[in-house]
């Protein structure tokens, strides 16, 4: 499914020709939604080894969050996520343990490089001619558009059903990711 695809059956559900100039600010509220809800095997992204510059390091501008991160040659002990005062508190000297987000750079609390696995926003299907979602699980696209259909409109039965069948895919593919990656296991430190 590509974007004029996926328009046209969120016009067909929707049936109503006075939203239909609206219809693409459905679907962007929806991935707006995607990506603040999903962090899936599909939005992952290889960070290579990078040099931490005075404390930072800048990720690309699609990246929505942190999976892991570690120093190379250390997989086995990934730097802590921790609040950005306590990794200031930490001090800059010597190999990074802990990172925190600082605005759109991440800061360590020491210098080399790192590297990891990121997570990065589904690509607006406005732009791009086809994303993972729209070949995949489309139908978060057309429930997610219903929704903000239904919201735009005020109709809070019909938000209420279409906010349930999106939530009911987002909870099927977070399943889905978590049967992937295999059980979890405890392991003594």
């Amino acid at each position: 499914m590509n974007y004029a695809d996926i328009s046209e059956r969120v016009a067909d559900w929707i049936n109503r020709g006075d939203l239909s100039p609206r219809i693409p600010d459905f679907i962007e509220l929806a991935e707006e939604r995607m990506n603040r809800a999903l962090r899936v095997r599909q939005m992952e992204s290889s960070l290579v080894a990078t040099a931490i510059t005075d404390n930072l390091i800048t990720p690309a501008a699609d990246v929505i969050d942190v999976k892991a991160l570690w120093v190379p040659n250390y997989e086995r002990t990934p730097l802590k996520p921790q609040g950005l005062e306590s990794v200031i508190a930490g001090g800059y000297q010597g190999t990074p343990t802990m990172y925190a987000w600082d605005g759109a750079d991440l800061r360590f609390d020491g210098a080399g490089s790192v590297q990891g696995v990121l997570y990065v926003r589904i690509p607006a299907l406005a732009t791009a001619a086809t994303n993972w979602v729209s070949e995949g699980p489309w139908s978060l696209y057309l429930w997610g558009a219903l929704m903000e259909a239904a919201l735009f409109v005020k109709n809070a039965a019909d938000a209420a059903t279409w906010e349930g069948r999106f939530l009911q895919v987002i909870d099927e593919l977070r399943g889905n990711d978590q049967r992937r990656s295999g059980p979890m296991a405890a392991r003594a430190r």
